[in-house]
């Protein structure tokens, strides 16, 4: 079996990292499958831009290796007793790539561009009603209403803190970001590489413990699993994140190098448009997910890993024990088609990403899957950035398409906007979904917000606006000598302020 990074192993590496210190030096290359759409936190919504940005901008707070919240840019912050004001103390000292001082404007201006209608996380934080900066060092939030997921949109990647001064001139974030972040910005090849270098003044904190142990850190971006695991054969790159499951035993079998895996936080769905005929018919969608067997899926697309029944990653403290997974019943399936009046020669345009490989042989899994029972499918590749901007965005031009959510550390992160049907590029239309996901988001009581996501869960369960499909393994290889690399809990991105290179 391969080696699980567990929590504990994480946190060590944290420690020893800090022990190290910049001690350790060199470039860390690493290969993985999605290149960014933009260097942005603040306009985007793909794990594969804040798997770089992470290394870029730091959160007011972050969670650390077990998924507990801690202080990041800030080193405290208490919730009044009416749970309606939050308020933050800043580390001082802290500088940004360009020289300027960290202050709480800064701050303020990163939560007013968040709230703006550009911002695609602005229903986060429209809770915050104002900000206040009474000093430098002092962040003071207002809300109009409880917001207990407040704190865990504050510690995603989406949460950074930018510049003020920056922010006011218009900069162009996208292309030159500029953050307090571990690493500094060199250059971005499109569909190549991104370069990052370490920022020597980086601060102290909990999981922060100065300048990073490496010099340089390559992202490289290789769609191919077979030229990710050949580069890190001849030593080209030095983690993998993208080994396809038949190589794993081997990467296995070979001292230099090591083989980590987890449960990643990611929801793998066939998402369907609910607004077009006969996926906007409950009994449709069920027949879907019917015809599918999603534990076969799992272990041919994506190498293992646990089929789910709602929209949720498996193992949620949120899913209910009664929601299983659909079981495999391609007569039943049949059964529902012919009932709904689905007719002869019914095709479906599926809209597979690119450079996901393997959502696009789980495409075509499900492909043959629907052809046993009478329902036709069209595939076309898609390349990411247009697959956000047409399929996810809009004008959402699709009857299938297959992506892997990844997890939010609150589950209002996973579901707000679910049953508003102009909220998410499926359409699901729920208004008693909506009313309870809303609830839940502004309900301090933890007790009444778990019956309230398990209503909502168990309506998506019923009504499935999905083809459930599962959640895989985070799997990564690395070389032995290549260590503190690590995968942050739920949001699935790269930390890099342990990374070292013996």
């Amino acid at each position: 079996m391969p080696r699980t990074a567990h929590s504990l192993v994480l946190a060590a590496l944290v420690m020893t990292a800090a022990c190290l210190g910049s001690a350790a030096a060199g470039t860390v290359t690493i290969a993985t499958a999605a290149q960014p759409d933009t260097l942005d936190p603040h306009r985007t919504s793909a794990t594969s831009a804040f798997q770089t940005t992470k290394s870029l901008y730091d959160t007011l707070v972050e969670p650390d290796p077990e998924g507990v919240i801690v202080g990041a840019l800030a080193e405290s912050w208490t919730l009044s007793d009416d749970a309606l004001t939050l308020s933050f103390r800043l580390r001082q000292g802290v500088r940004f790539h360009d020289g300027a001082t960290l202050t709480s404007a800064d701050a303020a201006a990163s939560l007013r561009r968040l709230q703006a209608e550009a911002s695609p996380k602005a229903n986060e934080f429209a809770v915050i009603d104002a900000v206040d900066t009474p000093d430098d060092q002092t962040l003071v939030l207002r809300l109009g209403q409880p917001a207990p997921a407040l704190l865990d949109s504050l510690a995603s990647g989406w949460g950074a803190i930018l510049p003020a001064a920056l922010i006011e001139a218009g900069h162009d974030f996208g292309n030159r970001p500029i953050g307090t972040g571990p690493f500094v910005f060199r250059e971005w090849v499109r569909d190549s590489f991104v370069r990052l270098v370490a920022n020597p003044d980086y601060y102290h904190g909990v999981l922060a413990q100065g300048a990073p142990g490496v010099d340089e850190v390559v992202i490289r971006f290789v769609p191919d699993s077979t030229v990710q695991w050949q580069g890190l054969r001849t030593g080209e790159f030095h983690v993998a994140l993208d080994i396809a499951s038949v190589d794993w035993p081997v990467v296995e079998d070979d001292e230099r190098f090591v083989l980590e895996q987890r449960p990643s936080g990611l929801a793998l769905v066939a998402a369907m448009n609910n607004r077009r005929p006969y996926l906007d018919d409950a009994d449709v969608r069920r027949a879907l997910n019917l015809a599918v067997d999603a534990e076969t899926i799992m272990d041919v697309a994506y190498g293992g890993g646990y089929t789910i029944g709602t929209f949720m990653e498996a193992g949620s403290h949120w899913v209910p024990d009664t929601i299983e997974p659909y079981p495999y019943d391609p007569e039943r399936a049949r059964d529902l088609l012919r009932t709904a009046g689905v007719p002869p020669g019914w095709t479906l345009d599926m809209a597979l990403p690119q450079p996901y490989d393997e959502h696009i042989v789980a495409g075509q899994m499900i492909q043959d899957y629907l052809r046993d029972v009478g329902v036709g499918t069209e595939i076309r590749i898609v390349e990411w950035g247009v697959w956000l901007a047409e399929v996810f965005r809009g004008p959402r031009d699709f009857d299938l398409t297959i992506v892997g959510h990844t997890g939010k550390l609150d589950a209002s992160g996973r579901l707000s906007g679910y049953g508003h049907p102009d909220a998410t590029y499926g359409g699901f239309d729920a208004p008693e979904v909506a009313a309870w996901i809303d609830r839940a988001a502004e309900t301090a009581d933890r007790d009444t917000r778990r019956e309230l996501y398990a209503l909502a869960l168990e309506r998506l369960h019923a009504e499935a606006p999905f083809i459930y499909i599962g959640t895989p393994f985070t799997t990564f290889a690395r070389a032995a000598r290549a260590e503190g690399f690590w995968i942050t809990p739920l949001l699935d991105t790269f930390d890099l302020r342990s990374l070292t290179l013996d």
